[in-house]
């Protein structure tokens, strides 16, 4: 998938997919929607997992725009002192789920959109130069502050993937 190179392009990748996300699971009753599957994530844990991720994911795009070679991760580990070093997708995954599993379908939902708005706001900011600010993402590698936002839009299509074969299941 070709990332556009415009903001009007990106926000309406961000705004296309999270409609389809959020029909994903449109009208699921709690049970299918706490239910936690083979992985042991819940379609809740996922969207949750999504609006922590899309929140990160921005502030290691706002890094790249504030400053040059941005330490990512020095921010995280501020972010999150007691996280246990040294940093793996993973483990930090397995830590923000637990953490998350504390909040209730409502603060998810609500979390999910807030995020997005934060996001969207923080894009209509940028100039046009500020989507090609580089920076070391401590996952993905060198990315451009476009390619952040494209992160954003398969992360998301992937786990909208997930919850659709979970439904799928559940009914």
């Amino acid at each position: 998938m070709p990332a556009p190179a415009n903001i009007a392009g990106i926000k309406e990748k961000l705004d296309a997919e999270r409609a389809r996300l959020l029909e994903s699971f449109r009208d699921l009753p709690a049970e299918i929607i706490t239910r936690p599957a083979e992985d042991g994530w819940s379609i809740k844990d996922l969207l949750a997992h999504l609006a922590m991720a899309e929140g990160v994911n921005v502030k290691f795009a706002k890094l790249m725009v504030a400053k040059n070679s941005p330490a990512q991760l020095d921010e995280l580990a501020a972010d999150y002192p007691d996280f246990p070093l040294p940093f793996t997708l993973d483990k930090f995954n397995a830590y923000m789920t637990n953490r998350l599993r504390a909040k209730s379908w409502v603060e998810v939902v609500q979390a999910l959109h807030a995020t997005r708005a934060e996001t969207l706001a923080w894009l209509a900011k940028l100039a046009p130069a500020d989507l090609e600010r580089r920076g070391g993402h401590a996952v993905w590698g060198t990315q451009t502050v476009n390619g952040m936002f494209r992160i954003l839009v398969i992360h998301e299509k992937a786990h909208r993937g997930d919850i659709e074969k979970r439904v799928t299941r559940g009914k």
